[in-house]
């Protein structure tokens, strides 16, 4: 029986292995970092998102306005509305964004690696494409997330709709407007983060391989 070749490759003086990596570990620590990111910074995206869409009469008019105004009439939870939403998508779209980047930069190392160039440059190109392609992959989950949680955010403040969860937004959006009311700005969101990504991965990727020559 002919074996099958392991996804091992080379990249200067480390090794991927995408086959014996210990997936758990690295799926775990992987969405429990991006998990503590994402408890840290909810609430200046809430602020944020409520300072966006405040009509001209609104009283509060800056951050610490609304932040005074969340606590004082919901209290800490009111800094976390939609965060639930946020998670139960979010770790599955950093999966798919972490499976896609490490898969995809090994096969496209591969295709770099006959070229006759630097360590640095074949890293920057595979981590770039990895970073964009992973980047595309989970904007199809990220985007639905964001139309929901950001609609949460604003529930009931400057005469925004009120809504009973998560699902409930989904059902309503899709009854409304169909399946593109959940993915309004995707395209948008896609020409930003995945170039974004790409530049992000491959500057990381050239930087590591640059450093240990």
């Amino acid at each position: 029986m002919e074996s099958v070749p392991s996804q091992n490759v080379s990249l200067g003086q480390t090794e991927i292995n995408w086959d014996k990596l210990d997936k758990t570990k690295f799926y775990v620590v992987g969405a429990g970092i991006f998990t503590g990111v994402t408890v840290a910074l909810y609430p200046i995206s809430l602020v944020k998102t409520r300072l966006q869409v405040a009509s001209k009469d609104a009283v509060e008019r800056t951050a610490f306005s609304v932040i005074r105004g969340i606590l004082r009439t919901e209290g800490i939870p009111g800094l976390y509305r939609g965060f639930g939403t946020v998670i139960a998508g979010a770790i599955p779209a950093r999966i798919i964004f972490l499976t896609a980047l490490e898969t995809t930069k090994v096969a496209a190392f591969r295709m770099v690696e006959p070229y006759t160039l630097s360590e640095p440059t074949k890293a920057a190109i595979a981590n770039g494409i990895g970073g964009m392609i992973a980047s595309l992959f989970s904007q199809a989950v990220f985007v639905p997330i964001d139309v929901v949680s950001q609609r949460l955010m604003v529930q009931g403040y400057s005469g925004h709709a009120q809504y009973n969860g998560g699902l409930d937004v989904a059902r309503k959006i899709l009854k409304s407007d169909g399946i593109r009311g959940l993915y309004r700005g995707f395209g948008l969101s896609v020409v930003t983060y995945s170039p974004s990504s790409a530049v992000w991965w491959a500057s990381y990727g050239s930087s590591q391989r640059f450093i240990w020559e």
